[in-house]
């Protein structure tokens, strides 16, 4: 069987277009507490305490994950050079969100106000910018890509990790994002 031919979306790019629904979320709060860090001078070890697990926990952990350890492992052994390199950059991508995420761990460790408010900026910049690279550019070329089966296989690996992040964690992490929505945001979503 070959690439859909259909414009219909794979199932597994629709779970990660909901998923950065998510990161976009989490993206605004860090933007408005770096606003918030830089115009005050200080900040709260306990909301970045959230923030961090939010982005170490849903972020790192669980869609970066289930990219790296299913999606991008099932597409690459489908495409062409560019298309490989364009996912290869998209994993790059990941280390700098990892990089800058430790460098916002290292300001608070230091109670840096204004390099917390430097890296929790650059990071809220930088992932609307890859979820809108992910988005608009890799998911289309991978869902055109993946045939119906790749598809039902990729979406059965993510059940391993939709299973352990549910399980573990989602309760508390979307509870943090609401309450930092609520405080930096005045909204819930």
């Amino acid at each position: 069987m070959g690439a859909r031919r259909d414009d219909s979306m794979s199932k597994c790019i629709e779970m990660l277009a909901n998923d950065h629904k998510t990161i976009l979320r989490v993206a605004d709060v860090l933007y408005s507490m770096s606003e918030g860090a830089e115009d005050k001078g200080q900040f709260s070890p306990e909301d970045v305490e959230r923030i961090l697990r939010i982005l170490h926990l849903f972020g790192d952990g669980y869609v970066q994950a289930k990219e790296e350890g299913a999606l991008f492992p099932v597409f690459s052994n489908l495409c062409n050079f560019p298309q490989y390199a364009a996912v290869r950059n998209m994993v790059f991508e990941h280390e700098r969100d990892r990089s800058l995420i430790e460098g916002m761990e290292d300001a608070c460790r230091r109670s840096s106000v204004y390099q917390f408010a430097e890296y929790s900026s650059r990071l809220a910049v930088f992932l609307r910018t890859h979820v809108y690279k992910e988005e608009n550019l890799l998911f289309d070329t991978i869902n055109r890509s993946m045939t119906a089966d790749d598809d039902a296989r990729v979406v059965r690996e993510f059940a391993d990790y939709d299973g352990e992040f549910q399980r573990l964690h989602e309760r508390q992490v979307m509870h943090d994002l609401r309450v930092l929505e609520w405080k930096y945001l005045r909204k819930v979503a």
